[in-house]
């Protein structure tokens, strides 16, 4: 598959999590004030979302492209889905 589908692919997924979503929405009333909003605050605050939170899923995209390249680089097999599930779980091991 090509590497650019595989992006946009990853960057739409990323870009569409809901719990993400959910989150920011349930937060915005707190910080603004709804019905003092004006099309211009509007479209400041959306394009301070857009290049936030984008911005950071991009990243993450970006990154798991590369990690794609350099495990087929390596050879794809067992070894490298060994390592990448081995720092997996221990990403998510306490301290």
């Amino acid at each position: 598959m090509d590497v650019k589908a595989l992006f946009l692919a990853g960057l739409f997924v990323t870009l569409g999590d809901m719990k993400a979503i959910v989150f920011y929405a349930s937060l915005f009333p707190v910080f603004i004030a709804i019905s003092a909003l004006t099309l211009p605050d509007i479209a400041i605050i959306l394009f301070v979302i857009v290049a936030t939170v984008g911005g950071v899923k991009l990243a993450y995209a970006f990154t798991a492209t590369k990690v794609v390249a350099i495990s087929k680089g390596l050879g794809g097999g067992n070894q490298s889905r060994l390592a990448s599930g081995t720092l997996i779980v221990g990403a998510r091991v306490p301290i």
